[in-house]
């Protein structure tokens, strides 16, 4: 329990400040699971902290209310446009994002704010990627260990 909510923790820290590696922290946590039920539970810690986090940031940005520098202001206002022209595109760049990072969660987690994108439709999406990504990481080093 104890072990689950540090990682809850520093995994917030990750979410926020972009030099500190979500993924090498999910894999610090693999030796210290007993059963693959623990493991999971790691990985639900690691993805409840990293979209606490970039909630914070998704609430940041959408409640700046306008107060950006004039060129990143620019950059909203054209990504607002296209997300509401095309709501499935800006979720399904919420999901690529939150499942292989490219382009950058950090980033996507701020524009999504910025440009309006409804939360619960952020939450869901990023959150359910996050967490297979978090699984794939996690998983990895078994299956390659069971492949040499």
């Amino acid at each position: 329990m104890w072990t689950a909510a540090g990682f809850f923790a520093a995994s917030i820290l990750s979410a926020l400040l972009p030099w500190m590696n979500a993924e090498l922290l999910m894999l610090s946590a693999v030796p210290l699971a007993s059963s693959h039920g623990s493991l999971m539970g790691l990985v639900a810690a690691v993805t409840m902290g990293q979209m606490t986090g970039k909630s914070v940031m998704y609430w940041i940005s959408r409640n700046a209310g306008g107060k950006y520098a004039s060129r990143f202001r620019s950059a909203v206002d054209g990504l607002r446009t296209r997300f509401d022209a095309h709501p499935r595109a800006a979720l399904g760049l919420v999901l690529v994002s939150a499942l292989v990072g490219v382009p950058p969660f950090y980033a996507v987690s701020i524009a999504a704010g910025a440009s309006g994108m409804r939360f619960g439709r952020f939450l869901a999406v990023g959150g359910s990627a996050r967490f297979v990504h978090f699984a794939v990481v996690a998983l990895l080093p078994q299956v390659v260990m069971r492949g040499l």
